[in-house]
């Protein structure tokens, strides 16, 4: 009995062992997902820092603005000014728009190496 119990120790000991094969290619997993986790990160700074850019030129036009428009004298003078305004407020929007879509496509292919679970793409 103590020969039958030895033998299924061993073999619970050697069950429980994890290949090195398995190992590796977990360590190489773990390392990949480690380094998309990076990339992302780093891609949602330069987000952020974009988005704060773009919310101090919104600040300085709209202070512009006010500064024009208090020093206005005539009302045609005000229309101008609000004009001139919604003119930098058009190019400003239809840049966020083009950086939206830039900061989407990133993210989707973030997205995609990290739904990949780290292993490379074959697919377009």
């Amino acid at each position: 009995m103590t020969q039958t119990s030895a033998n299924t120790d061993k073999m619970m000991q050697s069950a429980t062992l994890i290949p090195t094969e398995i190992m590796e290619v977990t360590r190489k997993r773990i390392e990949s997902l480690l380094e998309i986790q990076k990339e992302m990160m780093q891609m949602l700074e330069g987000i952020n820092h974009d988005l704060f850019n773009r919310a101090k030129k919104e600040a300085e036009l709209a202070s512009e603005f006010v500064g024009k428009l208090a020093s206005a004298k005539s009302v045609p003078d005000a229309t101008s000014t609000y004009h001139e305004w919604a003119s930098k407020e058009m190019e400003l929007l239809a840049a966020d728009g083009h950086q939206m879509f830039a900061h989407g496509e990133k993210l989707m292919q973030a997205s995609r190496k990290l739904f990949s679970n780290g292993m490379p793409s074959t697919g377009a």
